[in-house]
């Protein structure tokens, strides 16, 4: 006969522990009501959000991008191209403090996290070839904007429950009002190139290539009031303890963002000859920074007939091709799922 393990002998007594505790922990749970004089309760959730809005004036901005891509491509030796996220998704988590005035009536002082972000890029290629009668010619080019944003939101929100207990199950939803601290960042990048050449049995083979390139980063915060509300359901495993599932929403358009600008930009020019070789190579170097307000505003382009959406801190525009020039706004409203986690305390 095979000895049993001695692992399983000590198995036995725990798992036999861990059963009458758990008995006596559903008997109590089952047989006693949930609290229904003053207490104390604190939820945790993790947060899952949508942002239907997109962030407002960034969504404008990203929409306006992708339309000026669509509409380059219409023009003959031009194709534009372009894959930016709108801003969808958010994770985050939340903490909630609640004071429960009876049964059914509690307030509640929360605060949380919540980040989302946006990215992509937008842009043009370029080609031609054609005849003279000197000779041939060919020029390509290509531009791309790269866009990568952040946003991030910190509440302190202020909240009056109503719940609806049911054996284990708790039902509740909630509503109220908060301050939403919000902070963006902002890395651009832009690189362009332009190539030409030519070929002519009367005159020396000409070159010019053209090469550019931006990388900007932006941050700024701003804070506003907001309102927000939920509902959720609860079962209670232990007499202190419950979990739960929980929708909820809010509505907060932050406005006056402030921070700073940093950039660096290059430009190079080189010209050849058939006849001399390279002939000339200058480059140009544009460093800068500036504090201020994060700026939309549109800008009307001749060639295309129509104004394009911008954001940007490094001042506010003014002139005939400028319109709408206003403080941007970024809209944090979204709605999402909450897994959240309570623990309860008497008074």
């Amino acid at each position: 006969m095979k000895r049993p393990s001695l692992r399983k002998k000590r198995l036995v007594p725990v798992l036999l522990l861990w059963a009458v505790f758990a008995s006596a922990a559903e008997g109590r749970a089952a047989g006693e009501p949930w609290r229904k004089g003053p207490g104390l309760e604190f939820k945790v959730g993790g947060l899952v959000g949508f942002f239907p809005s997109g962030g407002g004036d960034l969504e404008t901005y990203r929409q306006g991008m992708i339309d000026l891509a669509t509409d380059i491509g219409t023009i003959p030796g031009f194709n534009g191209n372009q894959g930016w996220n709108k801003l969808g998704s958010a994770a985050g988590v939340s903490f909630d403090a609640i004071f429960r005035i009876n049964e059914r009536i509690g307030v509640s002082v929360g605060t949380g996290w919540i980040r989302a972000s946006s990215g992509g890029n937008y842009g043009f290629t370029y080609g031609q070839a054609g005849s003279e009668s000197w000779g041939t010619y060919t020029l390509s080019g290509l531009e791309v904007n790269g866009e990568d944003f952040k946003i991030s939101t910190i509440p302190l929100r202020f909240s009056l429950y109503l719940t609806f207990p049911a054996g284990r199950w708790n039902f509740y939803g909630y509503a109220g009002a908060g301050y939403y601290w919000g902070t963006f960042t902002r890395r651009y990048t832009y690189d362009f190139s332009y190539n030409y050449a030519d070929s002519s049995p009367l005159y020396p083979d000409e070159k010019t290539e053209i090469s550019s390139s931006e990388s900007r980063d932006e941050s700024a915060k701003a804070g506003g009031l907001g309102i927000h509300g939920g509902l959720g359901v609860e079962y209670r495993v232990l007499s202190f303890l419950a979990f739960g599932l929980e929708v909820y929403g809010r509505h907060a358009n932050l406005s006056g963002w402030e921070g700073e600008a940093q950039w660096t930009a290059t430009t190079r020019e080189k010209q050849w000859r058939e006849d001399a070789g390279w002939t000339s190579d200058q480059s140009s170097t544009d460093t800068g920074s500036k504090t201020g307000k994060l700026w939309f505003y549109e800008i009307g382009d001749e060639d295309l007939g129509r104004f394009y959406p911008r954001l940007d801190m490094r001042g506010a525009p003014a002139g005939g091709n400028f319109r709408n020039v206003r403080s941007a706004a970024l809209n944090l409203s979204a709605y999402g799922l909450a897994v959240t986690l309570k623990v309860f305390f008497d008074l």
